[in-house]
């Protein structure tokens, strides 16, 4: 009798569990679908907020704005390097004013009116480093860099990756299989073309109304192209080429593979075993985009490419995370010409320094952030046991 009342308990028991595990996922804060006016409007009641807050704050009503939207993957080290620490006084000044507006805050899909989806929250992210004078890092670079991550060690050349990169690239995703799928995509051109027209002034909601009216996949592509890399073209083979030297050679993109073990402080540069995986997740996007303007001719109306962030204003961040070597390998780089020397970053890059270094030590906070979800987790499990046990008894 006591073996069958245990044999049908513990059954009962996990199955209890998996439904209370379920239960506090499905609770915690979800991104979904929301609508694009709604959106909008929410956006831009958000950034009148910003307007009065910053009066009296000595502040950028554009970064409050976007940075109060960046929360979970784009509240990480990096992104508090490059796009600045989040004011925490702005957000309690939000929710004392307008509570409905954390719906802004981890975000995921919206439906454009042209019945595409796009990554809404990455979009606002990246228009925030944009904005910084960081064009590529948040952006097209980074889901690049995420991709050759996902399939590193799966070939041996770079058309090797690009032919397995394929199964994923693009395809139609929310970003629960694909690490470049085509709301990143959408995300990552948008962010571009949308995040250089910012200034201080700019009613960011307005722009995006602007832009996305009868916005086409070509208009989305020859922007990108024309902003990104100036007049190219794109049927050459020089095109690929030119991709991927922009994503090497950025300053903020050596950072992100630097912070991600790919690129070493011996001659600052990528990493050899990474550099082939990377070079076919730029080429799959070079093949895209060529695409998408028909192989055309992609003229710049000024031939001003966007600038990212100098070599001094690299040093510091690595410096902030207290990698000296590191910092000194990058400035001897920038020095020699190796990576990017125009800089219109350095002073958010200095105010996100001196918040790492005078709040928190980087690693430890980390650290805490792990021992603090495996606690959840323990107590979450012991609270259900305890239940199941007190059940029992009566």
């Amino acid at each position: 009798m006591t073996t069958y009342s245990h044999t049908i308990r513990l059954p009962r028991l996990v199955v209890l569990l998996g439904l209370m595990a379920a239960l506090f996922f499905w609770v915690a804060p979800r991104a979904a679908a929301a609508d694009y006016d709604e959106t909008l409007d929410r956006l831009g009641r958000l950034q009148d907020l910003a307007v009065s807050y910053a009066a009296e704050h000595d502040a950028d009503p554009i970064l409050l704005t976007l940075g109060y939207t960046r929360t979970g993957d784009y509240n990480t080290t990096m992104w508090q390097l490059t796009a600045g620490a989040r004011d925490t006084e702005f957000e309690s000044y939000v929710s004392q004013n307008d509570s409905d507006l954390s719906a802004l805050q981890g975000m995921n899909t919206v439906t454009l009116p042209s019945g595409q989806a796009i990554d809404f929250g990455h979009l606002l992210a990246s228009m925030n480093l944009v904005y910084n004078g960081i064009p590529i890092t948040g952006s097209w670079g980074g889901d690049c860099m995420e991709l050759a991550q996902a399939y590193y060690g799966q070939a041996s050349d770079a058309a090797g990756y690009a032919e397995a990169m394929r199964a994923t690239f693009n395809i139609d995703d929310d970003g629960s299989t694909s690490k470049f799928g085509d709301q990143d995509l959408r995300a990552d051109l948008d962010s571009v073309v949308v995040g250089s027209q910012l200034t201080k002034d700019t009613d960011i909601a307005d722009a995006l109304r602007s832009y996305y009216d009868g916005l086409t996949d070509y208009d989305r592509a020859y922007q990108f192209i024309s902003l990104s890399f100036g007049t190219v073209d794109t049927s050459s083979t020089g095109f690929a080429d030119t991709i991927y030297n922009a994503v090497v050679s950025d300053s903020g993109m050596q950072l992100l593979f630097y912070m991600n073990g790919m690129w070493t402080v011996d001659g600052w540069t990528i990493d050899e075993s990474y550099a082939p995986a990377v070079r076919g997740a730029t080429d799959l996007l070079a093949e895209y985009l060529s695409g998408a303007v028909n192989g055309e001719k992609v003229k710049s109306e000024t031939n001003n490419r966007l600038v990212a962030m100098g070599g001094q204003a690299l040093a510091d961040a690595l410096t902030a995370l207290g990698d000296s070597d590191a910092a000194s390998a990058a400035l001897a780089a920038a020095e020699s010409g190796a990576s990017s020397t125009v800089s219109s970053t350095s002073a958010a890059i200095e105010d996100a320094t001196q918040t790492l270094q005078s709040h928190f030590n980087v690693k430890i906070f980390e650290l805490l952030l792990l021992i603090v979800a495996a606690l959840a987790v323990f107590f979450l499990i012991m609270s259900c046991a305890l239940f199941v046990s007190h059940r029992r008894r009566h």
